[in-house]
């Protein structure tokens, strides 16, 4: 985790062969890449619906047509679907706006501010709503979803969202605060290779913490077998 950080902030700023560079508001950049705020980017911020057709508690259910997110469901940069609520298709219909769609980037923006999950083929649900503590990043040509995704919750970004965060009790990451930060756009060729890299190293972080919760229950179980004496202790 400490490799992908510093290589995460070295990926987004200096790039990949580079050796000519440029000052940019976000520091040393390579020439060919732009620096541009959100806002002037190919990037679509969509809010949540807040009007009066928004879910009430009795809306909610353990199953139904459309999963509507809860901060619950965005963990450690990723989808966690093991506490989640649905709502029925006619109160989904009744919405106007905050339906994902494949490719989109999810970013908490009340609470936990900042946690990010990108909805792609490996998840299941077909209709997913997010909550009025959410934002939607959708892109248009010039951005790869994927390295939108990797951007969104690279430590350059984590911390702008605190930097431009409002409120201390209940931090809130406002869109037009959002819109304000400053994003490296390289040319979509760089763009898929930073994103293969850092999907790489995410791969191997996750293989490594489930290697260490098996080496964890086996170290609990064995000192609860030597501690209840069912495993004698030799001594020379």
């Amino acid at each position: 985790e400490k490799l992908r950080h510093g290589l995460m902030r070295q990926l987004f700023t200096r790039g990949i062969g580079h050796t000519k560079f440029k000052k940019t508001e976000i520091g040393e950049a390579p020439n060919d890449w732009e620096v541009v705020k959100i806002k002037d980017s190919p990037i679509q911020l969509i809010d949540g619906d807040r009007g009066v057709n928004y879910p009430k508690q009795q809306d909610f259910s353990s199953g139904g047509y459309c999963l509507f997110l809860n901060n619950k469901n965005i963990k450690g940069d990723s989808f966690v679907f093991s506490d989640s609520q649905f709502i029925k298709r006619g109160k989904d219909e009744a919405l106007r706006k905050g339906k994902l769609q494949r490719g989109d980037v999810v970013l908490t923006t009340r609470g936990t501010v900042g946690n990010v999950a990108y909805y792609d083929n490996s998840v299941t649900f077909e209709n997913i709503r997010i909550n009025s503590g959410m934002l939607i990043l959708r892109t248009f040509a010039g951005i790869e979803e994927e390295y939108l995704y990797h951007l969104m919750k690279s430590p350059l970004l984590k911390e702008r969202y605190l930097e431009v965060a409002s409120g201390s009790a209940q931090p809130q990451l406002p869109i037009r605060n959002l819109e304000q930060i400053y994003i490296p756009l390289p040319p979509e060729d760089e763009q898929l290779k930073v994103s293969e890299i850092s999907k790489a190293v995410d791969e191997k972080i996750s293989v490594n913490q489930k290697l260490k919760e098996k080496l964890t229950l086996l170290k609990k179980g064995l000192m609860q077998d030597l501690l209840s004496g069912q495993v004698r202790v030799l001594t020379i």
